[in-house]
């Protein structure tokens, strides 16, 4: 087993996708559990708001800001990462979260991420209320005490990717609409 839970962050670092309501919930968390965390910050982080954290996690143990990385590097950490957390005020439907799924990565989401739809809490992700950063921290200390559900959580998340944003997902839900509009069509001919 890792000797640290990674919690990964993915998305351009601006206010409306919540990083700071995530470094609000780990300056709570006791440095002993703290110990057993790494947050990586992965974004776009020229705003505002992305140098005021900065300034803001430079005491902070265990959290890196490393900014925008490749394609590649994505796939890369997302392989390496035991829990993708997606803070944000708002989120129609961010990509970040199918992808992780599609890695095997739980996903611990705002209830304001249209992901949050497709996620049973403690099966396949974790959900907590939007702004909220005393119940993100409690997920957060969930995902530590439970670390060894981690990887079933990420194997149910991957179900959700598979069923529902996969390519095969997309074609059968394409065919199938399809199927649909040629019946409505043939309806009206009559």
């Amino acid at each position: 087993m890792k000797s640290k839970v990674l919690f990964t962050t993915i998305g351009y670092i601006e206010w409306r996708k919540g990083q700071d309501i995530l470094i609000d919930a780990i300056e709570g968390i006791p440095d002993k559990i703290l110990e057993e965390c790494e947050f990586l910050l992965i974004g776009q982080d020229c705003s505002c708001i992305a140098r005021k954290l900065k300034e803001r996690v430079t005491e902070m143990r265990g959290i890196t800001i490393a900014g925008t990385v490749s394609r590649e590097e994505i796939h890369r950490i997302l392989d390496a990462t035991d829990v993708l957390i997606c803070p944000s005020r708002e989120d129609p439907m961010p990509t970040v979260c199918a992808e992780a799924m599609m890695h095997r990565v739980p996903c611990m989401v705002s209830d304001a991420v249209g992901t949050a739809e497709y996620i049973s809490n403690y099966v396949n992700g974790l959900v907590f209320k939007s702004e909220d950063a005393d119940g993100l921290r409690e997920q957060i200390l969930w995902c530590v005490e439970f670390r060894d559900a981690l990887k079933q959580m990420g194997n149910e998340a991957h179900k959700v990717y598979e069923d529902n944003f996969s390519i095969a997902a997309f074609e059968k839900n394409l065919i199938s609409y399809v199927n649909e509009m040629m019946s409505m069509a043939g309806d009206m001919r009559k």
